[in-house]
């Protein structure tokens, strides 16, 4: 998995882009094995220029898997709050997409038996 990071409006420590390469990287189960296809575009930083509290920080995610984009964002009053958010959205997503996908399956086997009985 290729994931690459933006700063917005703010400098990325270590210990920040480290939480969201792990929340990230805990999504592979959802991929089937070909985590090599998945690329993610992480943008962290402060939404709003000078105000200094409430939800200011940002997690914005765009999860691109087999030609198709997953896109997650949250608006928090932490970081580390926007990147658990962000990677909690992106998850759901990717858990309907593959229950989705495995009853398309289903559905195709159930209409080719059909047919191959017919004959």
């Amino acid at each position: 998995m290729e994931i690459r990071y933006k700063g917005v409006q703010y400098d990325l420590p270590h210990a920040v882009t480290d939480r969201a390469q792990k929340k990230l990287l805990a999504l592979k189960k959802y991929l089937g094995g070909d985590d090599q296809l998945a690329r993610a575009y992480v943008e962290l930083g402060k939404e709003v220029g000078d105000q200094q509290s409430g939800r200011i920080w940002l997690a914005r995610i765009n999860f691109s898997y087999r030609g198709t984009l997953y896109r997650a964002e949250a608006l928090e009053e932490s970081i580390e709050n926007a990147i658990d958010r962000a990677s909690g959205e992106l998850a759901k997503e990717l858990r309907r997409s593959k229950k989705k996908n495995e009853s398309l399956f289903k559905k195709g086997g159930l209409m080719f038996k059909t047919f191959a009985r017919g004959i």
